[in-house]
């Protein structure tokens, strides 16, 4: 990519980050020891298939519906140490890469509103996508207080 992207650019550059998204979860549900832990990596998979394909069409009226309600924040992965994902990663370290791996998507896609404030669609596309990354890494956080923390 060029120090100035075109609008295309970024675009694709999303999409990428959604596929990068969606084969790290797929390749987690496929390591999987549990039936639980599977399904979690799996449906987080599925949503982010579901942004590259609303990335691809260009679906701003998707965009344009949404309300921007940022979910709570858990900061769990905020305050933890960055883990290298190992193949043979435990759960809790695998739930915590992940976390980490949504909140640099949500900065990502705020920092893309940001650059797009002057285009209402492209901002609201942008601030859409921040709100569901919170909202995965939320998930996420949420699946390691209560397999880690409570069981740990």
């Amino acid at each position: 990519m060029t120090n100035n992207p075109s609008y295309a650019e970024v675009i694709q550059l999303a999409i990428n980050n959604e596929q990068d998204a969606a084969d790290l979860y797929a390749g987690l549900a496929a390591r999987a020891e549990g039936p639980a832990a599977k399904a979690h990596f799996e449906q987080l998979a599925n949503m982010e298939r579901g942004h590259k394909k609303k990335l691809e069409m260009l679906d701003f009226s998707y965009f344009k519906s949404q309300k921007i309600d940022p979910p709570q924040d858990l900061k769990i992965a905020d305050y933890l140490v960055d883990v290298e994902l190992q193949p043979d990663a435990s759960y809790q370290d695998t739930l915590l890469f992940a976390a980490k791996c949504e909140k640099a998507a949500a900065e990502l896609y705020t920092d893309l509103a940001a650059v797009y404030s002057a285009t209402p669609e492209v901002n609201k596309m942008f601030q859409v996508l921040a709100q569901e990354e919170a909202h995965h890494k939320l998930l996420i956080e949420r699946e390691y207080d209560e397999k880690v923390y409570r069981e740990g």
